[in-house]
């Protein structure tokens, strides 16, 4: 069951992070609740054309990413094999949130 259950948080997360521009202008930029181990992340109020705003955007994506998939220390998980699974997750679901912005300033900040 448990197994199960890790394989749908991966499979979800690798289509997780979900990108949406707020349905109110002016709304407060921040991470929505979860919901089915979706994170929304709003970045309506950055510019994507300058560094700053994408490191912005980037970092609002990390903690989307930690939310999905759960902690990502050996002290906060039950074993090896559990913080293996949410370290690929989390790899995972930040890779394709950035591959959906199709922006190489955005790959190079999330390359290092």
């Amino acid at each position: 069951m448990k197994e199960s259950n890790q394989v749908r948080k991966l499979l979800i997360a690798s289509a997780v992070i979900v990108l949406g521009i707020p349905a109110i202008a002016g709304a407060t930029p921040s991470i929505s609740q979860i919901e089915d181990d979706a994170v929304r992340v709003s970045y309506a109020d950055l510019n994507l054309a300058n560094e700053a705003g994408l490191v912005t955007l980037y970092e609002r994506l990390q903690d989307a990413s930690d939310a999905v998939c759960g902690p990502r220390s050996l002290s906060e998980v039950r074993s090896p094999r559990d913080l293996a699974f949410n370290k690929q997750c989390y790899r995972d679901a930040l890779s394709k949130a950035v591959a959906k912005f199709n922006s190489a300033m955005l790959d190079k900040i999330h390359a290092g």
